[in-house]
């Protein structure tokens, strides 16, 4: 069962995704908490999520505008994320893993195994997983301990869709989803197998194949809706920086 804000954050981030708001739209607190039946709360909270994804942009007295950007800016942010996080896991292999970080990756795993295991991928699974999923590279991140590496991968994941955290699967097609899932579960195993091995150049490229899964699950929302991908009335024409005036 999801919360509200959990709830909000997710409606919100679909009616974005679905064009109900054209890029550089101002939107509010109270409008959308009225359009969505909430009070301003989870409403904050749901902004304040969407705004560290990049989709929208915080305007100092005047609510939030919603983002343009280029499917070429995703594309260049999904790979610097698979680089950056290779680096980080290399870093990680190489120094050996650690019995208490090799418990919270195991954690991971297990409970990723749990939730794939369900009779139905729905909302609440995703949400789950994608929690799940955030954790597993946030482990590895931290156990990096390389500042401007994090800063960097900060700075990325304000680009959609770039960040461990951002999924971009629809609700409507279950064995896309399971698909998409299931292979990236796939991948975090064989992760975490090759840092307890202390295989540090491997799983560098296991880490870059593995932030491609998030173009995969593009290419095949792209497909399912026929060519119009969710959210494509957010993207610029033009394959140009991420438009950042107000």
């Amino acid at each position: 069962m999801l919360n509200q804000q959990t709830r909000v954050t997710v409606q919100l981030r679909e009616m974005i995704l679905n064009g109900e708001f054209t890029p550089g739209e101002r939107i509010t607190e109270t409008s959308l908490a009225r359009s969505l039946d909430a009070s301003r709360t989870p409403v904050r909270y749901a902004l304040s999520v969407l705004e560290q994804e990049g989709l929208v942009t915080g305007i100092p007295n005047r609510g939030y505008r919603v983002e343009r950007f280029s499917m070429q800016d995703i594309s260049n942010a999904i790979d610097l994320r698979g680089t950056l996080e290779g680096m980080a896991a290399r870093i990680v292999a190489e120094h050996g893993l650690a019995e208490n970080v090799a418990g919270e990756l195991q954690e991971c795993l297990d409970a990723g195994d749990r939730i794939l295991a369900r009779e139905a991928i729905d909302e609440t699974a995703i949400v789950d997983y994608t929690n799940m999923n955030a954790r597993f590279h946030e482990i590895l991140i931290k156990t990096a301990n390389n500042r401007p590496l994090t800063n960097a991968l900060n700075l990325n994941d304000k680009v959609p869709f770039a960040g461990a955290s951002a999924m971009a699967v629809s609700v409507h097609n279950p064995g896309i989803i399971n698909k998409i899932l299931q292979q990236g579960h796939a991948q975090h195993h064989v992760i975490v197998e090759a840092i307890a091995n202390g295989e540090g150049m491997r799983v560098e490229a296991l880490m870059r194949e593995h932030a491609r899964i998030t173009k995969k699950s593009l290419d095949l929302l792209d497909v399912e809706n026929g060519g119009r991908m969710p959210g494509l009335a957010l993207v610029s024409p033009r394959a140009d920086r991420i438009h950042t005036g107000v």
